[in-house]
Order: structure tokens, then sequence, then C-alpha cells
């Protein structure tokens, strides 16, 4: 889909059931957790989410010296994640990394946890919502550059994902990544969310709790959690839920 810029994104623990975790369990009470931008949150935003393998590598075949068919491999899809900075501790979850008995020392897990993960961007024409959503994955780190600061530069390394998509059994033939586009006729983002990640409570046919974006020196000015809009009114992207 054409797309301009990048909104946020949505990230989940998915349990052996395929659902969401909640609660302790998981990354929040509803489940869901919006990577914003308020660094009271240890949020900075994203800068890319750039998918790729949407589609499969298509094999031509020959027979009797002509092209008499082409091969059609599923898709592979993966997401290379660039975040100015995600929670500290979200992050390790998402990673399957467990705490130690010092408060805040992390160290790998045994195993890589499943996640899920929606994209959120905008439409070129209608300016509404487009969704990307991957109901299964797993999210992995590869590395980390820290760098000296300078006399006249700062040196930042951001948070880096790799997020790899597999396949999803509660979409049609299991496919690992399903589109939405807002304008469409019918579309709701609570019915989007509810089929990429079954079990969410973030957004509900009666309230989307998606918080909005916060500026740096809002979010320095305020010394708590802030939204920039309060719950229960219009979604002017979706038509529910919280204004952004």
């Amino acid at each position: 889909m054409a797309n301009i810029g990048l909104k946020r994104i949505y990230v989940w623990l998915v349990g052996s059931d395929n659902k969401v975790l909640t609660g302790t369990n998981g990354l929040s009470d509803d489940g869901v957790y919006v990577v914003d931008t308020d660094a009271n949150k240890g949020n900075l935003g994203l800068k890319t989410a750039n998918i790729t393998g949407l589609s499969g590598t298509v094999t031509k075949i020959a027979g009797n010296n002509v092209v008499v068919a082409v091969s059609n491999p599923p898709s592979a899809p993966s997401v290379a994640i660039d975040a100015n900075a995600i929670n500290f501790t979200i992050k390790q979850r998402l990673l399957g990394r467990v705490e130690t008995s010092v408060k805040g020392a992390y160290v790998d897990g045994e195993t890589i946890p499943k996640a899920g993960l929606i994209i959120e961007s905008s439409s070129p024409t209608t300016g509404k919502s487009v969704f990307y959503g991957f109901g299964i994955g797993q999210f992995t780190e590869a590395s980390q550059n820290v760098q000296t600061n300078t006399d006249t530069a700062e040196q930042r390394d951001d948070d880096n994902l790799t997020f790899t998509a597999l396949g999803c059994p509660h979409f049609p033939n299991e496919s690992p990544v399903i589109f939405g586009n807002a304008a469409e006729n019918g579309f709701t983002k609570n019915a989007f969310f509810d089929l990429v990640a079954p079990g969410q409570t973030l957004v509900s046919a009666s309230q989307d709790k998606t918080p909005g974006n916060v500026s740096a020196s809002a979010s320095a000015l305020s010394g708590a959690t802030t939204t920039l809009a309060g719950g229960g009114t219009t979604h002017p992207d979706t038509g529910s839920g919280n204004t952004h």
C-alpha cells in the first residue's frame, strides 16, 4: 500500500493459544503496547519500519525450450525497525530476556517468545490510516554500536529490532501478514485489531485507548504521561476512539 509517514507501532506477546497475553503475563493491562513518543514512558518514536519479503521469489519453470509456468512460493515477511527509543523493559520482554536477581539487569532467556506487530501509517490519497498487521512472529536484536561523543557531536545509537513474521492461524490461509485500510467502507479499527490481536482490549467498539504522540517539550514540562486527547472521542482515521 502507498503510505505517508509512520504514525506508530503496536506490539504484544502471544500465548500458547495464539491469543494476546495481558496483565503481568503480557506487555500491558490491555495486552497491546503502543510505542509512542512519550519520553516519560521511555519511548521516543520510530524512524522506520521497513517491510520486506511481502512476496516470494517467483521461479520460472521451463519445458520444451519455453517457459510454461512460474512457481508462486509463499511470502516470508520481516520488518526492520529503527526506533529512537523503545521502553527498556518492553524491549527486553519482546526479546525474551529475563530479569536477574539484580533489578533492571536482564539476560537472554531459553526461548524467544512469540509476539505480534501492527504498523500504522497514512494513505496519501485519503489521509486515513492504513495498517500492516502481523499476528505472530518473533523479535530479535542483532547488534548495538556504542560510540564516543566528540567536542562537536553527540553519538546516538537507536533501538534496532527485526521482526520475523510467522504464519498466523487466525488469518485466512494462515497468511503471515494482513493489510487494512480505514478508508474502505465498513472498516473498523476494533475489528481489525480483534482479528490481528485476539484478546486485546486496547481498541474496542466503544473506546480507542491509543495514546497520542507527545512532543519532547510537552513531555518534559508535564512530568507525567500525556495524551493529546481524552477517551471516547471520535478517531479521525477510523471513526472510533481518541483523536490523534
